[in-house]
């Protein structure tokens, strides 16, 4: 123990020291705070705008589709998951919130991200979050205790230190210091070879993600040569196609035009890609006069957007001359917005040309009837020449009929493929943009991990939209293609009833599609047959196509049933509808050839009589038919199924 004076100056001196050291120390606390409290506001900012980042990459394909409610329930399901957000709202163009989440704020601090939605360049609603930084407050104050208590003790125990050092100043703690330094130094060392060994690691995973960057590289490539594949085979598909086919944007300018478009106008591909509709004399009124832009049916389709069931029309060629046509003019829409339009359209000259001659050949069989009554054993003979001219004249336009029915098929793969392959290309062409920015930040070496995280969750995401619509666009092409064969051909082989009625119905919704009909099939899912499916898929289509001409006024909406059974060796085919039904004197006359209840809307008369020919020819069965007035109408098919005598194919 020292004496009283010596022992109060080192009383003094301990507390001077304490005094200015615990100055220090505040000094310090105060500057590592500021810059940890900038440090945990920035992290909380940019963790939100990732965050928002990863909902807009989620959020693309659902408004894209318009799938608002899953995009709703999105924005709400992350609201209540994270308690630091405040606010957070899907917000349109015009600045109003289409959905949002909203919590009190308890007079906490908060802050604003944004993220926009682009797609092709095109403004998108953007996102908007607000969050708190009440976690972050807490912490800081968390951290303001921590090194309070730690500045105070430290002080303490240097003051501590410094009263036993000035007690026993010795060569002991002399050697004690030499020795703490020492022991720093190793730290040190130790400590400097942990940075390298962690300098060494981050180098292993900056090379790792090198390699996967390059996959995903690779990977892309190999997308885009599949889809210019499809592409290819959609346009084998339309130049295959024996009817005229050319798409207009929303201006009205020429897109594409397939070949048989070319040849029926004339025109090369040249001189019409590019042009107005109305530059050249493409639609004509039956005096020969020309359609202005404001009356054009074409041109409403586009600016309507509404489906033009044209019927019969004329067309202007590039030499001048007009012919006629039958066209349907779709709109091609994405979503709600209406992107071009899509000209179905067939010469029908031959035909006109046959129903003429099919006039004039009835008017001069009534008049050899009249003139030869006397004579009926020569008159005979003649008779059964022209019935035969007739049953041929009835069999070009059944073939007619048929080409007429794949046309609509070619319309409808056209327009049903659209769809995928739109939003395919959509999030192809995000995916090149995405990539292409990506790769910039790499040759600069500005990449960061957050950089790399944000594109590879993108890319999984645009990947994964590709292949899905790839996918469908895939199922659909082997739908259509396997309906117009069997369409097309004669062939008999063994198919699942339910499964190929199915296909049939598919192929057919480009006409159910604008209808309120509902369409029900009830058929056993192992039911197999070895039947002509395309006798089968002729059947059906004329069902439909009866029903939907014939039982239903305006936009009237009924149910259309397909029940099929198997009843012994028997197969029972059964179709109905809710319609208007038919009246006793129409039912007796409804399988006679040229018989309609519909003329004024082009109806042949032909529908039920061919239906009528297959049954009983081909299916070697029987068909009967019941309606009543306001009761609907319903056919019951029965056949054998299997048909003996006759090779089959599988």
């Amino acid at each position: 123990m020292q004496s009283g004076p010596r022992q109060g100056r080192y009383n003094k001196a301990v507390m001077a020291f304490m005094a200015v050291l615990l100055f220090f120390m505040v000094v310090a606390d105060i500057i590592i705070a500021h810059h940890q409290r900038n440090f945990l506001f920035s992290r909380a900012e940019n963790q939100a705008r990732r965050d928002l980042q990863l909902m807009a990459a989620n959020f693309l394909e659902p408004l894209l589709q318009g799938d608002y409610d899953r995009i709703k329930g999105f924005v709400l399901r992350w609201g209540k998951e994270h308690p630091e957000v405040v606010h957070l709202a899907v917000v349109g163009s015009d600045g109003r919130e289409l959905f949002a989440f909203n919590r009190p704020k308890d007079g906490e601090r908060t802050f604003l991200v944004e993220e926009k939605l682009l797609d092709q360049g095109v403004q998108l609603p953007f996102l908007q979050m607000v969050s708190s930084f009440g976690e972050v407050d807490a912490l800081l104050r968390k951290l303001h205790w921590q090194l309070g208590l730690a500045s105070f003790l430290l002080t303490a125990l240097a003051g501590i230190v410094l009263w036993f050092t000035l007690r026993r100043i010795a060569l002991a703690p002399l050697e004690k210091e030499i020795g703490l330094r020492l022991e720093t130094e190793r730290k040190l060392a130790a400590s400097r070879h942990q940075l390298e060994e962690r300098v060494r690691a981050r180098t292993v995973d900056l090379e790792d993600a090198n390699l996967l960057l390059q996959k995903e590289v690779a990977e892309r490539h190999a997308a885009e040569e599949q889809f210019a594949r499809l592409h290819r085979e959609y346009e084998l598909i339309l130049n295959s196609a024996g009817e005229g086919i050319y798409g207009l944007d929303t201006e009205g300018c020429v897109t594409f035009v397939n070949s048989a478009g070319l040849q029926i106008l004339g025109y090369d591909e040249a001189e019409l890609i590019g042009r107005h509709l109305h530059d050249f004399r493409h639609h004509v009124r039956f005096d020969g006069e020309p359609y202005g832009r404001e009356d054009c049916p074409v041109c409403s389709a586009y600016a309507g957007g509404r489906k033009n069931q044209g019927g019969q029309s004329y067309f202007g060629r590039k030499d001048g001359a007009v012919f006629p046509v039958e066209f349907v003019c779709t709109p091609l829409m994405e979503g709600e917005r209406i992107m071009g339009t899509v000209v179905v359209f067939e010469d029908i000259t031959a035909r006109k040309q046959t129903e003429h001659e099919l006039l004039g050949l009835t008017d001069t069989l009534e008049r050899r009837v009249m003139e030869r009554t006397a004579r009926m054993d020569a008159a005979n003979q003649e008779l059964r020449e022209t019935l035969g001219q007739l049953e041929q004249t009835q069999a070009q336009l059944v073939q007619s009929g048929k080409m007429a029915a794949l046309g609509d098929l070619v319309a409808g793969v056209a327009h049903e493929i659209n769809t995928p392959v739109g939003v395919g290309l959509t999030a192809a062409s995000h995916l090149e943009n995405e990539t292409r920015e990506i790769a910039a930040l790499y040759g600069e070496g500005r990449m960061k991990r957050g950089d790399l995280d944000r594109y590879l969750a993108l890319s999984q995401e645009a990947a994964k939209l590709i292949l899905a619509n790839l996918i469908r666009a895939a199922e659909l092409i082997r739908s259509f293609k396997q309906v117009a064969v069997d369409q097309s051909g004669e062939g008999r082989r063994t198919f699942r009833v339910k499964e190929y009625l199915a296909e049939v119905c598919l192929s057919l919704r480009p006409v159910l599609k604008n209808t309120g009909h509902r369409l029900e099939i009830s058929c056993p899912e192992d039911l197999e047959l070895n039947s002509y499916p395309g006798v089968f898929s002729q059947i059906v289509t004329n069902f439909i196509t009866n029903s939907l001409a014939h039982a239903y006024d305006g936009d009237e909406a009924g149910s259309l049933l397909f029940d099929i059974s198997l009843q012994g060796g028997n197969v029972l085919f059964r179709y109905s509808d809710d319609g208007k039904g038919m009246s006793e004197d129409q039912l007796n006359h409804a399988f006679d050839p040229f018989f309609t209840t519909n003329r004024e809307k082009g109806g042949s008369g032909l529908g039920l009589h061919i239906v009528y020919n297959l049954v009983t020819q081909k299916l070697m069965g029987t068909i009967t038919c019941e309606s009543k007035p306001g009761k609907g109408t319903s056919f019951a098919l029965l056949f054998p199924a299997i048909i003996s005598g006759v090779p089959s194919h599988g």
